[in-house]
């Protein structure tokens, strides 16, 4: 799952959502509690748009790249997951049976009935997530940027 960071910041009385690697992708939100629906949204609608343009999507800034720009302007910087591609979500589903640790397994129906999705969806996100993570560390590995 690709992540893009998004500076929220608070104006007045709204809050702008920006997302440096698409420029001039932005929106406001009423309120801070609907920031994060309108920055996926947003990011949603962005990447779509482009897609069918026939536009490149970027690739994610480090975060540490946007953690100074996001200081110097008084942002507080947000990670919005990408929405999964169609072509991922197409390819049906294959049952699976795991072994986990049964408090691991509280935590996550828990935060499942929180959101009203499923273990499944939980499961799977979590999963992206982890994909998404190590491939990064494996391309920092492999080009000689970790540890240094």
């Amino acid at each position: 799952m690709r992540c893009y960071i998004a500076l929220l910041h608070k104006d007045a009385d709204r809050y702008r959502i920006e997302f440096p690697d698409f420029p001039g992708c932005g929106a406001w939100a009423e309120t801070l509690h609907d920031a994060p629906r309108v920055a996926l949204g947003i990011l949603a609608e962005e990447i779509a748009l482009r897609r069918a343009a026939g536009h490149p999507i970027p690739r994610p800034s480090e975060p540490e790249a946007l953690a100074a720009s996001a200081a110097r302007s008084g942002a507080v910087p947000v990670v919005v997951p990408a929405p999964i591609p169609l072509a991922d979500r197409a390819r049906g589903r294959i049952r699976v049976n795991v072994d986990l640790p049964a408090g691991l397994v509280e935590r996550v129906d828990r935060r499942a009935r929180i959101h009203g999705v499923g273990r499944s969806d939980i499961l799977e996100k979590a999963t992206r997530l982890a994909l998404w993570e190590t491939g990064r560390f494996a391309g920092a590995a492999a080009s000689g940027r970790v540890g240094k």
